[in-house]
């Protein structure tokens, strides 16, 4: 088995431990886990750079990327475009360094780990999506 082969198992091993935990956790204490807000914005400085922040629960994060790897619009499509069941890994690329994002979906839900944030949290991807674009866009 190859090294992305090994990793894409261990990540769906991970995932479905986390989706379980969250089906035991029973209705009430589901819609708390996925009671967050979110907004996302991108800033273009022009200059081989780009710098994302988003907010979280009022919290906010940020950090630049390269133009060198993934842009904004391919992390927007990867984001907006995953299947009812499908587990993915992104990463965004600075120097030195990188910025990893994972993403799973079940239905109408969302489970992400986002740079900076301490724990992945759950939202309505619906939702998700939205902010994604209105960041994008705007």
């Amino acid at each position: 088995m190859n090294r992305e082969n090994r990793k894409q198992k261990e990540l769906e091993k991970k995932m479905a431990r986390i989706w379980q935990s969250f089906q035991d956790a029973g209705k009430e204490k589901q819609a708390l886990l996925t009671d967050h807000t979110f907004s996302f914005h991108v800033d273009d400085t022009g200059a081989g750079w780009e710098y994302v922040h988003f907010l979280l629960d009022g919290k906010s994060y940020g950090f630049r990327i390269s133009y060198i790897g993934p842009g904004i619009s391919e992390f927007v499509n990867v984001s907006m475009s995953l299947d009812k069941k499908e587990s993915v890994q992104f990463t965004w690329y600075d120097e030195p360094g990188e910025y990893t994002w994972l993403f799973s979906r079940r239905d109408d839900l969302i489970y992400i780990e986002a740079p900076y944030v301490k724990n992945g949290f759950f939202l309505k991807y619906e939702y998700f999506c939205t902010e994604i674009l209105k960041g994008w866009i705007n």
